[in-house]
């Protein structure tokens, strides 16, 4: 858990300073890559695009609140094939850290050890 949860920040900070860098400086995917809360935001939309199905991300974009999430086709267009793997396991191994976390935690609720 430690070393997937340690690769996926790895992982976050290459997206935030390659991937998202790069994206933000092309005018045409600018202000296509979703709602900007806090530093790293757009890291966490451009990997949710990538690894989510088109159409997962297409119904996300119709919906009232669509401009919080990226556009999968102009994301999908300006990142290389490297770029895609490094974003889906990002988000595999976030997910993954997540989950291991909730698992520890209720177990020690129950007083599994």
């Amino acid at each position: 858990m430690i070393i997937s949860l340690t690769s996926a920040w790895i992982l976050f900070f290459i997206i935030n300073l390659k991937i998202v860098r790069r994206l933000r400086k092309n005018p045409i995917t600018k202000d296509e890559l979703g709602f900007h809360l806090f530093w790293g935001w757009y890291a966490l939309n451009i990997s949710e695009a990538l690894f989510f199905s088109k159409k997962w991300m297409t119904k996300r974009r119709s919906r009232p609140h669509g401009y919080m999430f990226a556009n999968f086709n102009l994301v999908h267009q300006y990142t290389t094939p490297f770029e895609k793997v490094i974003c889906k396991l990002f988000v595999i191994l976030g997910l993954l850290s997540i989950v291991s976390l909730l698992i520890i935690g209720f177990l020690d609720q129950i007083g599994f050890t």
